[in-house]
């Protein structure tokens, strides 16, 4: 389960917006919103003109970025360099293979086009702390 803060919204009336983002695949997605108070008739207004298509369009974008990272660690995978296995929850994790720790160092992350390509997903912090047998 991938669960992400997706935006925060202030109203003119004082409230407050938050809407979150969580991810259970392969069941589906949830956006959730908690508010500050009751929310009031301007407050709904813009809730439905406004912080909606905002939150949708924030949860395409982190959606298509897990997207980017899986078909990037699925081509990987291919290479021989990451594995993958699916833990309780049913997501994927990612671990690197002896041939990926061997093949990407740390001497060798400013040379490679892995990282490159890692980099281009925004990947990078979260792929460097891949460990074999993690």
């Amino acid at each position: 389960m991938h669960k992400m803060q997706l935006g925060s919204w202030r109203f003119e009336s004082g409230n407050a917006c938050h809407a979150t983002l969580e991810l259970t695949r392969p069941s589906g997605l949830t956006i959730g919103f908690t508010w500050k108070t009751s929310l009031m008739d301007a407050d709904r207004d813009r809730y439905l003109c406004e912080i909606l298509p905002d939150a949708l369009r924030l949860a395409m974008h982190e959606v298509d970025g897990l997207a980017d990272i899986t078909k990037m660690c699925r081509g990987l995978e291919s290479e021989g360099l990451l594995e993958s296995r699916v833990n309780e929850d049913g997501d994927t994790e990612w671990r690197a293979t002896e041939k990926g720790i061997a093949k990407f160092t740390p001497q060798t992350r400013g040379t490679n086009s892995f990282w490159s390509r890692i980099r281009n997903i925004g990947a990078l912090n979260w792929l460097i702390s891949l460990r074999p047998g993690s």
